[in-house]
């Protein structure tokens, strides 16, 4: 796409409300690909969903070549001379600044308008059943927004995560099965994780190691040294635990982003875009250290605690050393699919509310996860 084609749509959209910003300028003529990343308003989390937003877009950049492009969609924070100021004393690009809230009709408009969508990723908060909140009172999910649409400009390998809270009992395998492209979702509530002394940590009391400072500068991830307080030092994570918050207290989960792959998978195109869009979505997960694809499946799937005893019983039930339960709560049964779970209605604070249950499949979702994980490989 011509660089000044790219700037009339974005001059032809101005009566809409979001902020557009790169991570460094764009020679748009070059540009084959997008990665696409929606951060949601924060509301009591401050800026935490578009620093998980930079931090990925960042890990994406240096992963891939200047033929690929990323590009943040950020919605209304507080007021647009507010996020712009936000957004420019960091150093990005902004392409934009409007004064009112993000819609879906913006959104599908640069899902369709772009160059080919190589990946789409939304931080946000998220409910089961009503999807995931860009702005207040504004839900994004799979029967709201044309999904079938805006799938013939997503890339034959892409793929789509939904980093927020529950994302996968419901809204990710149901996108899947209208955009026909593999979608990763959460089966628990999710938190924030920084970097302590080079390792992930959510930054919750009793969950990061003690008289270790947390780091003010990565200079583990990326392939130059980045500020934490621009945003280069967040993730959305999984909790080892299944959801308790507002929407009640749930019974069954995961504490990973499971992938489905909710249509037919019959012919060899589609099981090849299946495979592929998942190890591309595990290739760009921003895993330190040692970046192997087995230690990369191994930090996607287990939690991080303070201490190390947790992390090493999720590993160990990986390889099948052992059987030692670690996930607090029933474990959930899962296909390409779906997850097999039950529900049942509940009163919270006078709503009537879904719980999610089901029996405990014990560690067993742990290595046939893993095991299908560490099959891709070969599809990079």
């Amino acid at each position: 796409m011509k660089l000044l084609s790219l700037l009339a749509l974005l001059l032809m959209a101005k009566v809409h409300a979001y902020s557009v910003l790169t991570l460094k300028p764009v020679d748009w003529e070059k540009v084959k690909t997008v990665d696409v990343f929606v951060a949601g308003y924060g509301k009591e989390l401050g800026l935490q969903f578009l620093y998980s937003a930079i931090t990925k877009a960042q890990y994406h950049d240096d992963l891939y070549p200047d033929s690929r492009a990323q590009l943040i969609l950020w919605a209304r924070e507080r007021s647009s001379r507010a996020d712009q100021h936000q957004l420019e004393r960091r150093g990005f690009t902004v392409e934009k600044v409007s004064r009112r809230d993000l819609t879906h009709n913006i959104i599908a408009y640069y899902l369709q308008k772009l160059p080919k969508i190589a990946s789409f990723h939304i931080f946000s908060h998220n409910s089961a059943n009503g999807g995931n909140a860009i702005q207040k009172g504004m839900r994004l999910s799979a029967k709201n927004f044309p999904w079938q649409e805006v799938a013939s400009n997503f890339a034959p390998d892409s793929y789509v995560i939904l980093h927020g809270c529950n994302t996968g009992f419901v809204i990710a395998p149901e996108i899947s099965e209208r955009l026909k492209r593999p979608v990763l979702g959460s089966l628990s509530s999710t938190d924030f994780q920084e970097i302590w002394d080079g390792k992930w940590f959510h930054n919750n009391s009793g969950q990061y190691p003690l008289y270790t400072p947390k780091s003010k500068t990565n200079h583990h991830l990326f392939n130059q040294s980045k500020q934490c307080w621009k945003g280069f030092c967040h993730r959305l994570m999984a909790n080892n635990h299944t959801y308790r918050g507002h929407w009640g207290s749930y019974e069954v989960g995961l504490p990973y982003y499971k992938s489905f792959c909710n249509f037919e998978l019959g012919t060899e195109v589609d099981n090849l875009k299946c495979m592929r869009g998942i190890a591309k979505a595990i290739e760009a997960w921003p895993t330190i250290g040692r970046r192997s694809w087995q230690k990369k499946v191994e930090d996607f799937l287990c939690p991080r605690l303070a201490g190390k005893s947790t992390y090493r019983s999720c590993v160990a039930n990986l390889h099948g050393w052992s059987n030692k339960k670690f996930f607090a709560g029933n474990t959930l049964k899962c296909t390409l699919k779906e997850c097999q779970f039950g529900f049942k209605m509940i009163d919270v604070e006078g709503d009537r509310v879904r719980i999610f249950t089901g029996s405990d499949a014990g560690v067993e979702p742990f290595k046939s996860e893993y095991n299908f994980l560490m099959s891709l490989e070969k599809h990079l």
